[in-house]
């Protein structure tokens, strides 16, 4: 009898944390369909979330393009900061080609990201597009 109550007790635990999963964390990547409800839409007709990040769409309502200002507080971040950015935007095993080029194995795709830097060569916004 104490087995059953912990075993249902466990499901019951694991049933809760995944109902709590902030599902926020994987939407709205480029390529993607946008959703929405994390979102606001600007006087210009760009969807924004909470960071400053513009969204923008195709008809169809996938995101094609991405632009991030990392300096909304002032201060601008290191390339690497940045790329864990671009990863969260794009794919986790994003890697640089050349250029302005990265590309995911996992999503096989490219990606195009231009970064403006302030004079510490920091960066201080990005946009991120597809593209090969």
């Amino acid at each position: 009898m104490k087995k059953i109550v912990v075993i249902s007790t466990t499901l019951l635990a694991l049933l809760t944390l995944s109902a709590c999963r902030d599902d926020s964390v994987n939407a709205n990547k480029v390529g993607t369909k946008i959703e929405k409800k994390y979102l606001d839409k600007d006087d210009y007709g760009f969807w924004e979330d909470d960071s400053g990040a513009r969204f923008t769409t195709n008809d169809n309502g996938k995101i094609i393009a991405i632009k991030i200002p990392f300096s909304a507080g002032g201060k601008a971040i290191s390339h690497k900061g940045a790329l864990a950015s671009y990863k969260e935007h794009t794919a986790n095993d994003l890697a640089y080609r050349s250029g302005n080029t990265y590309y995911s194995k996992k999503e096989k795709q490219y990606y195009h990201i231009d970064e403006s830097t302030n004079s510490s060569g920091n960066v201080t916004s990005a946009t991120i597009y597809l593209g090969k």
